[in-house]
């Protein structure tokens, strides 16, 4: 009886010891950043935006960032720098939502008090978004909150352990860097574009041409201000030393057609002027719009499907950015909304598809 219950206490003394190595070993090298930044003795790789985002803005060094959604992923932040003397990290969202992004934004303020400038894309397509919309519902969420004890599913998470662990170790010893921002998430090169590609990606001929236009309601409005007041105004209003420098992502002509076909296109437009109006009362904020630049939205060789563009076009909305060129103010918002709902509802989109 004595020898069995040493056994059963050595056992036990065994596995405290390996969940104690083991939760140690994550500590340390924490492949996540949930604990603190990146060893300068390790190569880290960038390749989980919704597992390292939350751990990039609280423990990283920087002064700057980049955030949105996949239409943000190709911007480089090497470029930001080099035009407005920045050290800036990039933290974008595939589909993510205007909350999820301003969870992110909120937490990167809140952790990094020499913040001056936030480049943020609002995408037109989640303008009538509840306020709180996460499209994502298997969340990491034991890496957003300050719970120590649900830090168990980060400590001896299998997947952490045996890939980013790994991975982390690999590359040390293979003696390949640390990934750059320029780098993270972005697709651009895992893509073909071109009209041909966009052709096939849209399938036009499987909508109904709505016959009237749908009107925008009081309904849209009010989900519109609740949106933008919670996810976007409150830290711009709260923020009034950083420069947020938002803008609207150039979808293509075709996202354009898609919203015409469907009877959506007038209250897109409509909701835009009003999204335009709220913001741009708050001196901080510099906010563009680039579907005037029909060289960009008309050329279908700029895009893999009817949103997204390839990476020179984020690249070119930064230069924009630094000239002013897009800017709205509300001197010009105006004058900007009419000649975009005159171009876009009058726009011939048969002669696209002939």
């Amino acid at each position: 009886m004595k020898s069995s219950s040493k056994w059963v206490k050595t056992l036990l003394l065994l596995f405290l010891l390996v969940l104690i190595l083991t939760g140690g070993l994550m500590v340390f090298i924490d492949p996540y950043f949930h604990y603190h930044k990146p060893l300068s003795y390790f190569s880290y790789t960038l390749d989980n935006a919704r597992y390292q985002n939350d751990g990039i803005v609280k423990h990283f060094d920087y002064d700057a960032l980049i955030t949105g959604s996949s239409m943000t992923e190709c911007f480089k932040t090497s470029e930001l720098d080099a035009l407005f003397g920045t050290n800036s990290i990039k933290v974008p969202y595939s589909g993510g939502s205007y909350k999820e992004v301003g969870d992110n934004l909120a937490a990167a303020i809140k952790s990094q008090p020499d913040l001056k400038l936030v480049v943020r894309g609002l995408d037109c397509n989640r303008f009538f978004n509840e306020k709180d919309d996460v499209d994502y519902t298997d969340y990491p969420t034991y890496l957003y909150d300050d719970n120590i004890l649900n830090d168990v599913s980060y400590l001896y998470n299998k997947e952490v352990l045996l890939t980013a662990v790994q991975n982390v170790i690999g590359l040390n010893r293979s003696g390949k860097i640390t990934m750059s921002f320029d780098d993270y998430c972005n697709w651009n090169d895992h893509f073909t574009y071109g009209k041909q590609v966009v052709d096939d990606y849209y399938k036009r001929e499987t909508l109904t041409k709505a016959e009237t236009q749908i009107p925008i309601t009081k309904e849209d409005y009010d989900r519109m201000d609740a949106n933008i007041e919670q996810n976007v105004l409150k830290v711009v209003r709260e923020n009034p030393q950083i420069d947020f420098y938002l803008y609207f992502p150039p979808y293509s002509i075709y996202y354009m057609d898609y919203w015409d076909q469907l009877g959506e296109l007038e209250r897109q437009l409509l909701a835009e002027k009003h999204i335009i109006e709220l913001l741009l009362p708050y001196e901080n904020v510099h906010l563009y719009s680039f579907y005037l630049d029909h060289d960009v939205v008309n050329n279908l060789e700029n895009y893999r499907d009817v949103a997204h563009h390839k990476g020179d076009v984020n690249s070119q909305i930064l230069v924009w950015m630094k000239e002013g060129h897009g800017l709205l103010t509300v001197d010009n918002y105006q004058e900007y909304c009419d000649t975009v709902y005159e171009y876009y509802m009058n726009f011939n989109y048969d002669a696209l598809f002939r």
